[in-house]
């Protein structure tokens, strides 16, 4: 039970970190910890506790005996304990450190491991097959490299308590024997003496064992509890929004991502967007158009400037309140390894399949849908590698579909159809905008004429806005764009 909440409470704070974080730590670091390290502190708390505290109890009951039976032979075995209690404290600490670095060791391989697995169709269609074997390969044996150090300390460690234990018992054996020879000491009661202390020696060799299973398990448990003791960087506000207009309103805002080039993303950007309104951001990669949706979301928060909803900062606001009033359809589909209905239920977790499947007929998803063999309970694979990049996307317009969002956020959602599905997907997302505050990605700018205002973004900042045709005459960034864009289409048709 112990071990349950743990690992329940490490995920669920896990699911409450930023992208930040994310960014900085490997999945299959933090599957480690989540596995690997916990199994650990599960062995130690399911077999080395209980048998240590067996252990415990038999020693101090036993010394009891002893110490009524020859206070004099008792206080000669202990002569060794003060050397076995300073060898632990040094052994103790490089099994510590050791431990560490084994935990650590393994979480790189199996990083490495899931981040190829992850991406194995470009592996083999790049055949570096052989060479992430390699890479691998390399891991292990760096793991195993510090295994043979744990082995080593361990059984030395485990040596020398033994012997400890037992040279206790040698030596009452020869300190005996002269007082039974002297007559001070009857054989029964020699006999008995050497049994107890025998009994103290399996004791003292147990705890031993003990001492350094927590140890390890104290490395272990360090990189879980590093994990719980940090901190969100973005901090939950107290501020309820129970309705929302959808007024957007960006002032003056500023923003460099964490541990990348200190080149802001954002760089003193304002506008605003009225409820309702769709606005589409045009502009080169970088030029921040993301960074605006990962702000709005508040994955991170501005360095400077204001960001506000109907009037309040969002960092005001409680994290599920606003992220309630949104929803996304990004290039990149999340889906995963569950049914079709599981992950349109991410939209909306209480819809019903009758709400399911209405939601995917608006998406022109229905389509593909019924033509599976299990129908909305069809299985989609990791992250949804059983349906095309359509389907996913047509999957993401369906969830936004179930939200049902004051604020839609599309990065380009058409891009990954076919004409055919574009055109029905088109419709959808027009009947889906309508009476919300939509703000679309536009990597195509034909995509971006549909919007009540285009803006020109470049190097964070807005340099144009209006619609099409006063862009086209007065913005020459989006002139070029448009021009290449159009020369790239009709070589497209030729």
């Amino acid at each position: 039970r112990l071990l349950l909440e743990l690992r329940t409470r490490l995920f669920d704070h896990l699911l409450t970190l930023s992208p930040e974080f994310y960014s900085e730590r490997p999945t299959g670091e933090l599957l480690s910890r989540l596995g690997t390290d916990l199994t650990v502190v599960q062995s130690a708390l399911t077999r080395q506790i209980p048998g240590g505290i067996q252990a415990l109890l038999r020693f101090v009951g036993t010394l009891v005996i002893l110490l009524v039976l020859q206070t004099r032979l008792t206080l000669i075995a202990l002569v060794v304990v003060p050397p076995v209690v300073l060898v632990a404290m040094y052994y103790g600490r490089r099994l510590e450190r050791l431990s560490l670095e084994e935990r650590d060791a393994t979480a790189d391989a199996g990083a490495r491991s899931e981040e190829t697995l992850a991406g194995i169709r470009t592996v083999q269609a790049f055949q570096q097959e052989e060479s992430e074997s390699h890479a691998y390969l390399d891991h292990l044996n760096r793991l195993l490299g510090i295994q043979f150090r744990n082995a080593r300390v361990e059984g030395a460690f485990g040596g020398l308590v033994q012997f400890s234990a037992f040279s206790a018992f040698a030596i009452v054996l020869w300190y005996g024997g002269r007082l039974m020879l002297e007559g001070e000491l009857s054989p029964g009661a020699l006999t008995s003496f050497l049994l107890y202390t025998f009994s103290i020696a399996v004791s003292v060799g147990t705890l031993g064992a003990l001492y350094a299973a927590l140890r390890e398990m104290r490395g272990a448990s360090a990189r879980i509890f590093e994990m719980l003791d940090t901190v969100p960087v973005v901090q939950d506000g107290s501020v309820r929004m129970q309705q929302c207009e959808g007024r957007l309103e960006i002032e003056n805002l500023c923003f460099t991502y964490p541990g990348k080039s200190a080149r802001p993303a954002l760089n003193g950007l304002s506008l605003s967007v009225s409820p309702g309104e769709t606005v589409g951001l045009v502009g080169p990669s970088g030029s921040g158009k993301s960074t605006i949706f990962n702000l709005l979301l508040r994955f991170y928060d501005p360095d400077s400037g204001s960001l506000r909803i109907d009037g309040h900062e969002l960092r005001e606001l409680r994290l599920a309140d606003l992220r309630r009033q949104i929803a996304i359809v990004p290039q990149d589909i999340f889906l995963h390894s569950g049914s079709i209905a599981a992950n349109l239920r991410f939209g909306n977790p209480g819809a019903s399949d009758q709400e399911l499947t209405a939601a995917a007929a608006r998406a022109g998803a229905m389509e593909f849908i019924e033509r599976l063999p299990d129908g909305l309970q069809t299985t989609v694979g990791q992250r949804g590698t059983r349906l095309s990049g359509g389907q996913r996307q047509r999957l993401a317009i369906a969830r936004a579909f179930l939200r049902d969002p004051r604020i839609l956020l599309l990065d380009e959602a058409t891009s990954a159809l076919d004409p055919d599905s574009e055109q029905i997907v088109s419709g959808a997302l027009d009947d889906l905008m309508h009476g919300r505050t939509t703000i679309v990605i536009a990597h195509r700018l034909a995509t971006a004429r549909r919007a009540d205002r285009i803006l020109v973004l470049e190097d964070g900042q807005v340099v144009g806005g209006g619609t099409h045709d006063q862009l086209f005459e007065s913005n020459a960034l989006y002139a070029r764009y448009w021009t290449l864009q159009s020369l790239q289409d009709l070589g497209d048709e030729e």
